[in-house]
């Protein structure tokens, strides 16, 4: 009985932390490597306000729609989402 009682207090107590909140930054970028089996993009984009400074670096693509609309060399306007440790892009659409 102790057992099933630790049990569920370890389940409310894990399920019930707060994630961090999400940041969103804008970037523009080109791509210049992509990795279907992983949804990996990698992208040499400019100075990311209040993230980063330019760099060429890998990005998870959670949603297969923007996951298609990428093409190496192409260049894009994304959003870099930030929560505590991850990040991934999204919203993204060909450069102006």
């Amino acid at each position: 009985m102790k057992a099933a009682a630790l049990a569920l207090f370890f389940l409310l107590a894990t399920g019930c932390a707060k994630k961090e909140p999400i940041v969103e930054h804008a970037m523009h970028g080109e791509v210049t490597q992509l990795d279907a089996e992983h949804n990996v993009a990698t992208i040499k984009h400019d100075d990311i306000k209040d993230f980063m400074k330019a760099m060429t670096m890998e990005y998870g693509v959670r949603e297969k729609a923007d996951f298609e609309k990428l093409k190496v060399g192409g260049k894009i306007d994304a959003t870099v989402f930030v929560q505590g440790d991850d990040y991934w892009v999204g919203r993204v659409k060909p450069a102006q």
